[in-house]
């Protein structure tokens, strides 16, 4: 016969299951660490993988990639950094083509004066 919890015991079981996974996140690595981590010998590949580990994003400017560059940071990191802000621009625009064809217009909305194609 299976043994049945209490309803307090449920929710206290149900809570500290979910406070381990919050602890569980991994700061995602800033472009200091990355730096640091070049300068230190880190293979592009490592620092690459960290990153992918710790789901940064980078919103870089060219002056900003060009100054990384010159402190010694591996083209294919920057490579990788600046994807990371292509594909975050990529999804925050499906995100709002969604939003604003309300999932059932097929991509139309309303554009003053007409209903057009707003992409």
């Amino acid at each position: 016969m299976p043994t049945i919890l209490p309803r307090g015991a449920c929710a206290a079981l149900l809570a500290a299951l979910l406070a381990g996974c919050a602890t569980m996140s991994v700061p995602p690595l800033t472009v200091d660490e990355a730096l640091a981590m070049s300068k230190a010998g880190a293979s592009p590949d490592a620092i690459i993988a960290k990153m992918r580990d710790t789901r940064a994003r980078y919103d870089l400017t060219a002056s900003d990639m060009v100054r990384l560059h010159e402190q010694g940071m591996p083209p294919p990191v920057l490579d990788y950094m600046q994807r990371t802000q292509l594909e975050q621009v990529r999804s925050e625009e499906r995100q709002n083509r969604f939003i604003f064809s309300f999932g059932w217009s097929h991509g139309m909305v309303r554009c003053r004066p007409h209903w057009r194609h707003c992409w």
